[in-house]
């Protein structure tokens, strides 16, 4: 996920490099002109507000990420005599038929253990 952020950030810099390189010269070649300078969108604007939208589109993406693993998950385990035990663990940490507590207790089912995973009920 990182390496995608910091990929999406290399981008909009060059992407933003290049521009300006381009719009440099046109500056040079033409005087600006207040009276030719009014109405219509400048590309600044446009390539800062697509800067801002990718921006925050990619913290909203991460923030939900981050909140959906950290979500806190029961899991119910029935043994072959029909015991059961209950654990919490968070939704990050449970990997098939292995995950880790809360308590950094890690955990290892077999072949005969039943696996109920419920969300926690706020």
């Amino acid at each position: 996920m990182l390496i995608k952020i910091i990929f999406t950030l290399a981008v909009i810099v060059i992407v933003a490099l290049i521009f300006r390189t381009k719009a440099q010269p046109a500056r040079l070649r033409h005087p600006i002109d207040d009276d030719k300078n009014s109405g219509g969108v400048s590309a600044r604007f446009v390539a800062y507000t697509l800067l801002a939208l990718v921006i925050a589109t990619s913290a909203l993406v991460f923030v939900l990420h981050w909140n959906e693993q950290h979500r806190i998950m029961n899991i119910q385990v029935t043994d072959s005599q029909g015991q059961s035990v209950t654990y919490q663990a968070y939704k990050k940490s449970i990997d098939g038929r292995r995950f880790t507590t809360l308590d950094d207790v890690a955990v290892t089912l077999g072949a005969d253990d039943r696996i109920e995973i419920l969300d926690e009920k706020n």
